[in-house]
C-alpha cells in the first residue's frame, strides 16, 4: 500500500526552497529529498546529516519528517517512527504520518501501535479499504475476531467492490470453524476476482485442512473445470475424493493429472492399482523413468493381483538393479517364491533378511513351506 501525501507536499517545498538559495550554498534538506525522489536512500540520510540544525528558523518538521520516510525506505520501521514522532512533536500536523507510523508498526508486530496510530490518522484511515484491511488483521493478531469481522464489514458497506476483504474474511471464518460462511465469502471473491489456480487452490487447501470435506470438494470441482490445464488442481480434487473413499474416482482424476503433468504418473499407477485396475496400472507404471521405482512399483502391482510368476519373472532383472538390497522387495520376492511353490529358492531370499519385522514375517513363512513339504493338505498357498 502506497502513501503520497507527506512525500509529495515534502519534495514541492524543498525544491521550491532549493530555487531561492543562492548558487553556492547547499540546501541539504532539500538536497535529501531529491536524493530521496530518486531512490538514493542512503545518501539521503548522509546528506541530512550534513544539515544545519543549529540555524534560526530551521525546518524540524520537514527534517524529521524526511528522516522517517527515509528510513522507512530503508527498512529500519522503529528508527523511522523515533523520526516520525519527533516529526509531530516539532509541529507536523498533516494526518497521514499516522498512515506510515501504523504500517510501521504493522511490520514491527505493534499491532495495538497500528491501531492507535490508525485512529489518530482519522477519516484518512477510513478513506480506503486496505488500510481498514490492516485494521482488521491488527485487530485479529490482537485475538480481537469480532472487533476485526466489524472492521471487513465495513469495508463491505463503503467499499462493496474491494473483493481482496472477501478472501480475507475466508481466512478468519477458516479458523473460526464457520465453514458455510467461509464458502460463501469464497465463492463471492471468486466470482468478482480473475483469482490464478493457486490462489484456487489456497481456498480449497484451507477448507480441506480444516476438515470441510464436502465444501472443499464443491470447491475443488468448480476449480478442476475452470482451470483444466492445472495438474495441482485435478491432483487436490483427487485426494478430496480419497477422503472420502472414492478410489475409482480419484485413480482416474490421477490419471488425468499424470498427462497434464508427468510427475504424477506414479501416483497415477499407484491409484490405479488400489482401483484394483490392473491393466492400467501396469500401463502406467511402464512409463516411468525411473528404473528402481518402476521395479519396485511394478512388483507391487504383481502382488495385488496374485501374479506370483511375473515376480519370478523379474528376479534376474531386480538382481541387476541392486533392489534385492530393499527387505521389502527381497522378502516379496521370497513370498512369490513359496507362492509358487518353490520353497528352495523362498528359503534363499529369506535367509538374506535382517530387519526384525521381516524376521518374524519370514518364521510364519517358514512354518507354511514346513507344513506344505510334510503334508500337502496343510500347505496355505
Amino acid at each position: 500500500m502506497k502513501i503520497f501525501f507527506i512525500l509529495l507536499t515534502l519534495l514541492q517545498l524543498s525544491l521550491f526552497a532549493a530555487e531561492k538559495k543562492s548558487s553556492d550554498e547547499i540546501d541539504h534538506v532539500a538536497l535529501a529529498a531529491l536524493l530521496m525522489k530518486d531512490g538514493h536512500y542512503a545518501r539521503a540520510a548522509e546528506t541530512l546529516n550534513e544539515a544545519d540544525t543549529t540555524k534560526e528558523e530551521f525546518d524540524f518538521v520537514m527534517f524529521y519528517t524526511l528522516k522517517g520516510l527515509i528510513f522507512t525506505k530503508q527498512q529500519l520501521f522503529k528508527v523511522a517512527n523515533e523520526q516520525f514522532h519527533k516529526a509531530i512533536e516539532a509541529g507536523q500536523t498533516d494526518a497521514s504520518i499516522y498512515l506510515y507510523i501504523a504500517q510501521n508498526n504493522f511490520k514491527l508486530r505493534d499491532y495495538q501501535g497500528t491501531i492507535d496510530a490508525l485512529e489518530k490518522a482519522g477519516e484518512l484511515s477510513t478513506a480506503k479499504p486496505q488500510l481498514l484491511a490492516l485494521k482488521a488483521e491488527s485487530y485479529w493478531k490482537l485475538d480481537k475476531q469480532s472487533m476485526a469481522l466489524e472492521t471487513l464489514a465495513l469495508i463491505n458497506q463503503k467499499f462493496p467492490e474491494y473483493y481482496p476483504a472477501y478472501k480475507q474474511r475466508f481466512n478468519y471464518f477458516i479458523a473460526l470453524e464457520l465453514y458455510q460462511s467461509a464458502l460463501e465469502d469464497a465463492e463471492v471473491y471468486l466470482a468478482h476476482e480473475k483469482p490464478n489456480a493457486k490462489t484456487y487452490l489456497s481456498f480449497v487447501g484451507a477448507l480441506r485442512k480444516s476438515g470441510a470435506t464436502l465444501k472443499a470438494t464443491k470447491l475443488a470441482e468448480t476449480g478442476n473445470l475452470q482451470f483444466p490445464e492445472s495438474a495441482e488442481m485435478t491432483v487436490m480434487l483427487a485426494h478430496l475424493y480419497l477422503d472420502q473413499e472414492m478410489i475409482h474416482a480419484a485413480a482416474n482424476l490421477f490419471d488425468e493429472a499424470s498427462i497434464e503433468d508427468p510427475k504424477y504418473t506414479k501416483e497415477a499407477a499407484e491409484m490405479l492399482r488400489r482401483a484394483r485396475e490392473f491393466t492400467l496400472a501396469l500401463y502406467k507404471n511402464a512409463q516411468l523413468t525411473d528404473t528402481k521405482e518402476k521395479y519396485k512399483q511394478r512388483i507391487a502391482i504383481y502382488l495385488e493381483f496374485g501374479e506370483y510368476e511375473r515376480v519370478v519373472a523379474t528376479a534376474s532383472a531386480l538382481k541387476r538393479s541392486g533392489l534385492l538390497e530393499d527387505e521389502n522387495i527381497r522378502y516379496a520376492l521370497a513370498y512369490a517364491y513359496y507362492m509358487t511353490s518353490d520353497f528352495e529358492k523362498s528359503e534363499r531370499e529369506l535367509q538374506a533378511l535382517s530387519r526384525p519385522d521381516l524376521f518374524e514375517k519370514a518364521t510364519e513363512l517358514r512354518k507354511n513351506m514346513e507344513k506344505c513339504q510334510n503334508n500337502i493338505w496343510e500347505c496355505e498357498l
